[in-house]
């Protein structure tokens, strides 16, 4: 008899038992989504070799290794050229369109390398728990006009936006200074966007409505499914559905809104229950509370007693 392993996978792990056959993840770095369910192949899709991370990702903990690519490419410049049209049964994007200089492009590369029923599973860090907190939301026109203008060089105008507002910009900076720093976050991939796991459902409403894609919600995982969450994670399906973009996209809004919902129950439910817990913790600590608990319990034995007579 074989046993089964003792698993307790996190809601972001649970989320890749919808990956099957073989697939590639966008821009793995040196966390490569692990996979715990079997019957996966990954290949991995990045910009640079090892060597040349780690050249540029000086601040990453030392001794950490970088994934080598199967397939090196610039996302915001090739796409995913290199990938056959209906080609693969996944894609994996984690902590990746927030780097990218037109996502709207890559979701649309995306769509096109899945097969008909294949997933993508993404992640994406909550602007409101990371270093983003000070920025404001990528607005939804903002995309749709990059999109539009089929842009693939990071502005100016973005990276100076996180600089000044993750607290790096130095005011002492020479133009020349200032320059050097631009270059040097320009390849680093900084978040040139960022969102609230509430703000990036429109997004994914207009792929439907206005690009042509076809996206099945099949589940999600929001900040508070963590202890001490900072990152929101959905799996889209590809559809093979007849119906109309506009059923398509209520569909997804409503799946969305559920899920959502389901979030929030859970981590009411776990509030509660840490708050019992504190309480409970208050009362074993006051001084009398050893001879109440001895009551309690002869009191409880002594019901049992007379139950049974």
């Amino acid at each position: 008899m074989t046993s089964t392993p003792d698993v307790s996978p996190t809601p972001r792990a649970l989320l890749t038992r919808f990956l099957n056959g073989s697939g590639v993840e966008l821009g793995p770095g040196h966390h490569p989504m692990p996979i715990l369910f079997p019957g996966v192949s990954v290949r991995y899709v990045d910009r640079w070799q090892p060597e040349e991370n780690v050249a540029l990702f000086t601040n990453v903990e030392a001794g950490a290794t970088f994934t080598r690519p199967d397939i090196v490419a610039n996302l915001d410049v090739d796409g995913l050229a290199s990938l056959a049209d209906a080609s693969q049964d996944f894609v994996i994007a984690s902590h990746l369109l927030e780097h990218l200089a037109d996502p709207l492009t890559q979701i649309a590369e995306i769509h096109r390398v899945l097969k008909p029923g294949a997933v993508v599973l993404v992640f994406l860090p909550d602007r409101r728990y990371t270093f983003d907190r000070k920025r404001s939301p990528t607005p939804l026109a903002h995309l749709i006009a990059d999109h539009r203008d089929r842009v693939t060089v990071v502005s100016d105008e973005h990276i100076e936006d996180y600089l000044r507002k993750t607290d790096v910009w130095d005011p002492t900076w020479t133009p020349e200074q200032q320059r050097e720093e631009f270059d040097l976050h320009r390849q680093r991939s900084i978040h040139v966007h960022c969102w609230s796991e509430d703000e990036v459902l429109p997004v994914l409403e207009y792929t439907v409505l206005e690009m042509g894609m076809r996206w099945d919600l099949l589940d999600a995982m929001f900040v508070a499914d963590e202890p001490e969450g900072f990152e929101f994670g959905f799996v889209l399906r590809r559809s093979s559905e007849t119906a109309e973009p506009a059923v398509l996209a209520g569909k997804l809004r409503l799946s969305w809104q559920v899920v959502a919902a389901r979030s929030r129950q859970f981590a009411e439910a776990e509030r509660e229950r840490a708050e019992a817990i504190r309480q409970l913790a208050r009362l074993r600590a006051l001084p009398g509370f050893p001879v109440v608990r001895s009551a309690w319990r002869m009191q409880r034995r002594l019901r049992q007693t007379l139950a049974k007579r």
